[in-house]
C-alpha cells in the first residue's frame, strides 16, 4: 500500500470543497483548482488503496503550453514526450518504470499517485487493446491499476470547460463567463499559461473574449505595435510564436492591419494620420515616445513625398526637422541684424516655433532649438529697453522689476544649449545681451558718479548687530545699507557669487518646497571682490578696518590687524556669540536663543573656472543644493534662514570687451578693478574703496575689463556686480521644526504588489497628488500611467511593460503643480511596507 493514504483521501477530500465562503479558496487562480480537480480523482478509484496514476488524457493538446507552469505546482506530474529527465518527460516504457518505482525522481513526492499527461492521447486509443498506438502499449494496462481524469460525459477535458466549471461545483472549479466564438477560443488557447496563473478575482464577474485573453497573454496592441514599429525582425523572433499570433490576431481587429503582412511605412502612415484606433497608439507613444526608439525614423519614411499636411504637422518628424532648420538659419543670421532687429526676430521665431515644445518630438530631444527660443524670446524682450535711473537706487527698481529677467534668460539659454549648438546659442545670447549690458551698466556709473554707493564712512546706519535684524529691510527696489545680524534662533546663510537674479531664483525653488522665502537687496562693498565684499556682509563687519589700499583689496580686524580672510572672519564672529554651523552640527540643531553661521556655495569658483555654457549647467545645480541646504537648515531647528552675499557679476559667451591700463601705472590689476601704483593718473573712472573712501581704486567703463576678455568677471560697477540679494526664509511653524503636517508633505504609508500591479496608500497627500512609477530615480523615465492618489490616500499603478519587471523602480508622489513631493524606492514583488 502506498504510504500516505488516509492523507491522500482528506486531502482530495478538503480540495473538493466550494470555494464560496473560503477565502484561502477564492484567492486561488485556476492552476490551484486543476491541480486540486486532478489530484480529486485519486479518491474516487473505490478503493482503499489509491491508484497507481492519474491518467490525463489530452487528445486535441490544447493543455500542451500550460505543462511547464504545471510542472511547478503539480510535483508528481509525468508527461509523455521525448525522453527529458529534467522534465519528468519521457517515452512511455519510462513512464511506466517511474511509476512501479524501478527508477527514482528527485522531488516526486512518493506520497501522491503521479499525473500522466499523454498529449495527443485520447482515452480510446488505451481501450483499443492491440489497436493502441504501440508508443503508448506499455501504458494501457494503467487503465486498471490507475484513474482517468476526465469530463463528466466521458470525454477529455478541454480549456474552456474546465474554466467555465462553476465556483460552486463539487470539485470547485473556476466559475469563468468565457465567449464560445472560435476567435476567443484560440485566444484562450495561446494564452492558456498566463489565464491559469491569474488571481480568479481578476478574472471572475466579466465576459472574457479574444481581446482580453489576448492581453492577459502580454499582449498590449497600443505598446506592442510602437515595439513592432520601431524593430520588426527583433520583436519578431522576441515574441515567440504564441504571443505573435496573438498580437497579429489583436492587431487585425484593432488596427485593421496585420503586422505578417504589411509593410512599416504603411503602419507609421496610420500613426501619423491617427484615425480610429490608431488614435490611441499615438496617445501611447506621445506618452513617453523615448520607450519606443525607431518609430521616429519610420515616420519619417512614412509620409507620401511632396503631400502637402495642413492639419497634423506636430505627427511628422520630417516636418519638425525642416522647422530646425529654418531655426538654425535664422539664429546664424542673427549677429548680422542690429540689435533691435535682433530682438524683434528672436520674437518672431518663438511666435512661429515656440508651439514645437508641446510636440512630441521635443520629448526626445529633437527640438533643441525651439527649446532654446524660449529662454532667447524672453531675453529678447528684457533686453529690449537698458536698465538706468538718476540715482543708483532707481536702477536698482528697474532692475529688479525687469532687469534682472534678462540676465535670468541669458544665462537658462545657456543651460539649454545642446552640445551640437552650443555655439550658436552662445552667439546668440552674446548678440542680445552685449549692448543692453554695455548700456545699462554706463548708466548704473553715471548714477553712482552723482550719488556715490554708501562707505564705512558715509553709512548713515549705526544699529548694533545683535539688533540689526530687528530693523525692517527696505523694499525690493531700494537697496538696505543696514549691518548684517541675525535674530535669535536664526541663521546666517553665506553664499560666495549669489548675484541677485539668482537670488530671486533660488527663492522661487524655496518656495516650491514649501517654505516662504522673501528677498530684499541692498549694495555691495566696492570694488565688488570677495576680499572687500565679504566683510561687510558679516555681523562683526563693525569690526571690520581700511587703511592703504593694497594689491589684494584685503581690509583687517580692528584690534589685531590681520587680513580680514575666511579664517580670522569665522573666528571673530564665533567672538561675537554667533555659532559656527557646519555639516556635522546639523543633527543637533541651534541651542535656545543662538545665532548661526554657515558658509556654502561654489557659484563663484565654477564661474574662474568654466567657460559660459557649462558654467550656467553648473548655476543650475549649485541653485538645487543651496535650497536642500536652507531646508537642512529649517529641518535642524533654525527658525529662520538669512542668505547673504557678496557680489554679483557678470557674464557673457565669448568674452568681455578689453581696455588697456598699462601694468606700471598699477600695483595690481584684476578682471574688473585695479590698484593704482603711487599718484598714477590713468585714463579710467576711479571710485572709493568701500573700507576707506581716501584710498581709490580704477574700474574699467561699461563692462570692460582690465584683462584678456573673461566670458564671467566682477569686481566693477554694474547693476549686475552691485546689488546683491538679502534673502529672508521661515518655515510655517512655531517652533522653526519642520514637522512635515506643517508643510502638507506627502508620507509614503505603504506600498505592496500583486503581480504587475503596485499598491500604494499616502498619508497627507492634498488634492490632486498624484502617485507614479519611474526607473531608476524620481527623475526617471515613467514606467507607470500617472494615477490620481483618490480621497482614501489610495492610488494602483500597474507597469506598462514586461521589461520593468525587474527594474529597480522609484515611486513618486507629485503635487498637483508637478513638483515631486515624496518618494521611495521598490521593487515588483517587494513585500507591503
Amino acid at each position: 500500500m502506498r504510504a500516505g493514504c488516509p492523507a491522500i483521501r482528506a486531502g482530495c477530500a478538503n480540495r473538493s470543497l466550494s470555494v464560496r465562503g473560503n477565502p484561502n479558496l477564492q484567492a486561488m487562480n485556476a492552476l490551484d483548482l486543476l491541480a486540486a480537480a486532478i489530484r480529486a480523482r485519486a479518491g474516487v478509484s473505490g478503493s482503499m488503496v489509491p491508484p497507481d496514476a492519474i491518467l490525463w488524457t489530452d487528445a486535441g493538446e490544447e493543455w500542451c503550453r500550460l505543462i511547464p507552469a504545471a510542472r511547478s505546482r503539480i510535483p508528481e506530474l509525468l508527461v509523455l514526450g521525448d525522453y527529458d529527465p529534467d522534465a519528468r518527460t519521457g517515452p512511455a516504457i519510462w513512464l511506466r518504470c517511474v511509476i512501479d518505482g524501478t527508477i527514482s525522481l528527485p522531488d516526486v513526492p512518493a506520497d501522491r499517485p503521479p499525473v500522466v499527461y499523454l498529449p495527443g492521447i485520447e482515452r480510446g486509443h488505451l481501450r483499443a487493446g492491440e489497436d493502441c498506438p504501440e508508443h503508448v502499449r506499455p501504458l494501457v494496462e494503467l487503465l486498471y491499476r490507475g484513474v482517468a481524469w476526465h469530463h463528466p460525459n466521458a470525454r477529455d477535458w478541454s480549456v474552456r470547460a474546465f474554466l467555465t466549471l462553476r465556483a460552486d461545483g463539487v470539485p470547485a472549479g473556476p466559475g469563468l463567463d468565457i465567449a464560445g466564438d472560435s476567435e476567443t477560443r484560440e485566444a484562450l488557447l495561446r494564452a492558456v499559461r498566463e489565464v491559469v496563473q491569474t488571481p480568479l478575482d481578476e478574472l471572475r464577474g466579466r465576459r472574457l473574449d479574444a481581446n482580453a485573453f489576448n492581453r492577459i497573454a502580454g499582449v498590449e496592441i497600443e505598446r506592442d505595435i510602437l515595439l513592432w514599429l520601431g524593430d520588426p525582425g527583433t520583436n519578431r523572433e522576441t515574441m515567440g510564436d504564441a504571443r505573435w499570433d496573438a498580437f497579429r490576431d489583436e492587431a487585425r481587429r484593432e488596427l485593421r492591419f496585420d503586422p505578417e503582412a504589411g509593410s512599416d511605412v504603411e503602419a507609421g502612415a496610420k500613426l501619423a494620420w491617427g484615425k480610429g484606433r490608431w488614435r490611441d497608439v499615438w496617445s501611447r507613444f506621445s506618452e513617453n515616445p523615448g520607450s519606443f526608439q525607431g518609430v521616429a525614423d519610420v515616420l519619417r519614411r512614412s509620409r507620401p513625398g511632396g503631400e502637402l499636411v495642413l492639419e497634423g504637422r506636430d505627427r511628422w518628424p520630417d516636418l519638425n526637422d525642416e522647422d530646425e532648420e529654418s531655426v538654425l538659419a535664422a539664429l546664424e543670421g542673427l549677429p548680422r541684424l542690429s540689435h533691435p532687429a535682433a530682438c524683434a526676430e528672436t520674437k518672431r521665431l518663438e511666435a512661429e516655433h515656440g508651439q514645437r515644445r508641446d510636440w512630441v518630438w521635443a520629448k526626445v530631444g529633437d527640438s533643441p532649438l525651439a527649446e532654446a527660443l524660449d529662454p532667447l524670446a524672453r531675453l529678447a524682450k528684457a533686453a529690449d529697453k537698458s536698465v538706468g535711473g538718476g540715482a543708483p537706487e532707481d536702477v536698482a527698481r528697474v532692475y529688479a522689476e525687469r532687469g534682472w529677467q534678462a540676465d535670468r534668460a541669458a544665462r537658462e539659454a545657456l543651460a539649454l544649449a545642446s552640445s551640437k549648438h552650443e555655439k550658436l546659442i552662445a552667439g546668440a545670447v552674446r548678440h542680445l545681451t552685449e549692448p543692453w549690458l554695455d548700456e545699462s551698466a554706463r548708466a548704473f556709473q553715471v548714477a553712482v558718479r552723482d550719488h556715490p554707493l554708501p562707505s564705512v564712512r558715509s553709512d548713515a546706519v549705526k544699529e548694533s548687530p545683535s539688533l540689526a535684524y530687528a530693523r525692517t529691510l527696505d523694499s525690493v527696489a531700494a537697496a538696505s545699507t543696514s549691518p548684517v545680524g541675525a535674530a535669535e534662533q536664526e541663521c546666517l546663510l553665506f553664499v560666495d557669487g549669489l548675484r541677485y537674479e539668482l537670488g530671486r531664483c533660488l527663492a522661487e525653488r524655496l518656495g516650491a518646497r514649501g517654505l516662504t522665502a522673501t528677498v530684499h537687496s541692498r549694495w555691495a562693498a566696492i570694488p565688488t571682490v570677495t576680499a572687500t565684499a565679504k566683510p561687510a556682509v558679516t555681523p562683526i563687519a563693525d569690526q571690520i578696518a581700511g587703511d592703504r589700499l593694497g594689491a589684494d583689496f584685503q581690509p583687517v580686524a580692528r584690534g589685531s590687524g590681520r587680513p580680514a580672510r575666511a579664517a580670522t572672519l569665522r573666528e571673530v564672529i564665533k567672538e561675537r556669540g554667533y555659532e559656527i554651523v557646519g555639516d556635522g552640527a546639523l543633527d543637533l540643531g541651534p541651542t535656545p536663543g543662538a545665532r548661526g553661521w554657515r558658509e556654502t556655495g561654489r557659484i563663484d569658483h565654477h564661474g574662474h573656472h568654466h567657460e559660459a555654457v557649462a558654467f550656467a549647467r553648473l548655476v543650475e545645480e549649485e541653485l538645487d543644493g543651496l535650497a536642500h541646504r536652507v531646508l537642512e537648515l529649517i529641518e535642524a531647528g533654525w527658525a529662520s534662514v538669512r542668505i547673504v552675499t557678496d557680489h554679483g557679476w557678470l557674464l557673457l559667451p565669448g568674452g568681455l570687451p578689453m581696455v588697456t591700463l598699462p601694468r606700471h601705472l598699477t600695483e595690481s590689476k584684476w578682471a574688473r578693478a585695479a590698484v593704482l601704483a603711487g599718484d598714477a593718473k590713468p585714463d579710467a573712472p576711479l571710485h572709493p574703496w568701500h573700507w576707506n573712501p581716501d584710498e581709490r581704486f580704477a574700474s574699467p567703463p561699461g563692462i570692460a575689463c582690465f584683462s584678456k576678455r573673461p566670458e564671467y568677471a566682477h569686481g566693477g560697477l554694474s547693476v549686475q556686480e552691485c546689488l546683491i540679494p538679502d534673502i529672508v526664509v521661515r518655515a510655517d511653524t512655531t517652533d522653526g521644526r519642520m514637522a512635515h503636517a506643517a508643510l502638507s508633505r506627502p508620507v509614503i504609508g505603504s506600498v505592496s504588489w500583486l503581480r504587475m500591479r503596485c499598491n500604494v496608500r499616502v498619508e497627507n497627500a492634498g488634492e490632486g497628488a498624484t502617485a507614479d512609477l519611474r526607473l531608476g530615480s524620481p527623475s526617471g523615465e515613467l514606467a507607470s500611467s500617472p494615477k490620481v492618489i483618490d480621497a482614501d490616500g489610495c492610488a494602483s499603478l500597474i507597469l506598462r511593460d514586461d521589461a520593468h519587471e525587474d527594474a529597480a523602480l522609484v515611486l513618486v508622489v507629485t503635487g498637483a503643480d508637478g513638483r515631486v513631493l515624496a518618494h521611495r524606492n521598490t521593487r515588483r514583488g517587494d513585500s507591503p511596507a
